[in-house]
């Protein structure tokens, strides 16, 4: 009785030429199933252990299972080769060719930049509060520390007062000064 491994070389080969050949992942998600799958020739061969005798079962299972080591190790690398020939043809079609642009239109000086989220967010903020009556203000961005703390009556131990919270500048007597950022603007709608 001839052993259902005879082949198993000239089959491991054909499998492993059938997942050179895909061109596609869409072809290896198709394919993957009769390669390595409940139905593929792998499968088929290692129901067929039942004729063999139990000494020769083992040897037969290690050599089943390296051919199956070696057939899925290739479809991995096929795969994460597929997969980034794809990813390179996609970045290929979404680039931008800047051979095509078209100067004739171009207004100079061009503008520069664009206004941040952040700066956006806040002028329709200030938007909102000037139609419900409020007025925006700009003010100096160092301010003395009378306007800071005093005035607002905080105690001198406050942690806001602290060299890590605040930057105090030496602009001379009478008193410190300390960076605030205050806004004092008018706008309206």
């Amino acid at each position: 009785m001839t052993s259902p491994l005879a082949n198993l070389a000239d089959q491991t080969a054909d499998l492993l030429a059938t997942i050179t050949g895909l061109a596609s992942i869409e072809q290896l998600r198709e394919a993957e199933p009769s390669i390595t799958g409940k139905r593929s020739i792998l499968s088929a061969l290692q129901k067929s252990f039942g004729v063999l005798a139990p000494e020769d079962r083992r040897e037969a299972g290690a050599q089943l299972q390296e051919a199956r080591r070696v057939v899925e190790a290739a479809l991995d690398a096929r795969r994460r080769e597929l997969s980034h020939l794809a990813r390179a043809q996609s970045l290929r079609e979404d680039g931008l060719d800047l051979g095509d642009v078209v100067v004739g239109d171009v207004r100079w000086p061009a503008s520069v930049g664009h206004p941040s989220l952040v700066a956006i967010t806040q002028r329709e903020l200030e938007d909102v509060f000037v139609a419900m009556g409020f007025t925006v203000s700009e003010g100096p961005e160092v301010e003395s520390d009378w306007y800071n703390f005093e005035a607002l009556n905080i105690p001198p131990a406050h942690p806001a007062r602290g060299l890590w919270d605040t930057f105090y500048v030496d602009l001379g007597e009478p008193e410190r000064w300390s960076f605030a950022r205050t806004r004092r603007r008018r706008r309206s709608i």
